[in-house]
């Protein structure tokens, strides 16, 4: 339910983080044009590994921009469902866990995705 509601809430614009941190999102032409279901997995990949895999971590800023991003993408390529969204999405992110080697192969991908979603106009810094 909380992914559905972050979801619709993020139409445009900048993310709020549970912890309260708004970052700017990339450009919504942007999205648009790289948004597919491979680039939303990325997204959903690099927030689950960043926030699990030790030596990858993510930071606040970079959480809400991947997870911003991500809900964003989801809208774009019409996934609303929250149950879709899990299972499509997050249910095979987090399986990446339990396979060996996966944060070391995962990991060195957070940073250059991180880099592209400013590339496209995102940021990872507090608007605050």
């Amino acid at each position: 339910m909380r992914r559905l509601a972050l979801l619709t809430a993020l139409i445009a614009g900048p993310a709020l983080a549970d912890g309260g941190i708004t970052v700017k999102l990339p450009d919504d032409t942007q999205i648009a044009a790289a948004a597919s279901p491979e680039f939303l997995m990325e997204l959903v990949v690099a927030n689950v590994i960043g926030s699990n895999c030790t030596g990858f971590q993510i930071n606040q800023g970079e959480w809400t921009l991947l997870t911003g991003t991500a809900d964003k993408v989801a809208e774009a390529i019409g996934v609303m469902d929250a149950g879709e969204y899990d299972d499509s999405y997050y249910h095979p992110a987090f399986d990446l866990l339990d396979q060996p080697g996966s944060c070391a192969t995962e990991g060195p991908k957070i940073q250059p995705l991180i880099e592209r979603l400013r590339a496209m106009g995102g940021d990872t810094l507090p608007l605050d």
